[in-house]
C-alpha cells in the first residue's frame, strides 16, 4: 500500500472506502512490550483519519 491509494474496509457492511495515509507506530513505554503498526486512513465518510490494522483493509484502485 502507498499514500492514496483508495481503499475499501473488509469489516464494514457498507464497504467503507477511504484513503491510504500511512503507517503508524505506537510505542510501548515498557522494554517487554511490542510496538504496534497500523494504518492510517481518511474515512470518506467520517470525514476524519482513523487507524485501522492493515489486514482489516484491502486497495481497491492504486495512487498513479
Amino acid at each position: 500500500m502507498k499514500a492514496g491509494d483508495l481503499v475499501r474496509n473488509k469489516n464494514s457492511e457498507s464497504g467503507e472506502r477511504g484513503l491510504f495515509v500511512g503507517m503508524r507506530t505506537f510505542k510501548h513505554s515498557t522494554d517487554r512490550s511490542k510496538d504496534y503498526t497500523c494504518a492510517e486512513v481518511y474515512w470518506q465518510d467520517r470525514s476524519e483519519v482513523g487507524t485501522v490494522q492493515t489486514d482489516l483493509i484491502e486497495v481497491i484502485s492504486e495512487a498513479k
